[in-house]
């Protein structure tokens, strides 16, 4: 089964309507998906001034979906043959990523690409994590993210048994994937890891 839907509001006008149309049609599909009438939803993006318009409390779908569905922790994860990508933060300004990432959430988001990738058929993955600051911060010179945050998280998760190294370097990272080092990557923020 499938529900397709278009919602346009003028002449590419924002719209409290369009906000709160969006809003009610990915309802819908996860009521239907959690009811077993269909096996999975897919969505195009949503506005989120539109969605502020209509006055929804969500950025977009991750947040919506978590909501949705009463998960404890989600994760944006970008798949391709090539690369696989999951957001350690979503859609958070830049100067609040590095209160927001701390390291009980860089475990809780390691853990969850570690039981979920096996879905995505990788029985074992091998993650790899992005550093925060340029160059993972050069052991403090660029800053403490790595060292009082991401290092421990990757340390802790390491001693529970799972395959993960970082921090590395956001501009070789994801070339280091793409070469099979990884099999995704966790990236700390939106436009490091898109």
């Amino acid at each position: 089964a499938a529900c397709v839907s278009f919602v346009r509001d003028g002449d590419g006008v924002l719209s409290a309507a369009a906000g709160q149309a969006s809003y009610d049609l990915i309802v819908q599909a996860v009521g239907d998906a959690t009811a077993g009438r269909i096996d999975a939803i897919a969505t195009a993006p949503v506005n989120k001034e539109a969605f502020k318009l209509a006055g929804l409390p969500w950025a977009g779908h991750t947040d919506l979906l978590a909501h949705l569905t009463g998960a404890d922790h989600v994760a944006m994860m970008f798949h391709s043959e090539v690369l696989r990508v999951v957001l350690a933060t979503v859609h958070v300004p830049l100067v609040d990523v590095s209160r927001l990432l701390t390291r009980e959430s860089m475990m809780a988001t390691i853990r969850l690409v570690a039981r979920e990738l096996p879905r995505f058929g990788i029985a074992s993955p091998r993650i790899g994590v992005a550093g925060v600051n340029p160059h993972a911060g050069e052991h403090g010179l660029f800053g403490r993210e790595e060292i009082d945050t991401v290092e421990p998280a990757v340390e802790a998760c390491r001693a529970e048994g799972i395959d993960v190294s970082g921090p590395f370097p956001g501009d070789t990272v994801f070339v280091r994937a793409t070469r099979g080092a990884f099999d995704v990557v966790i990236a700390c923020y939106h436009d490091q890891g898109l």
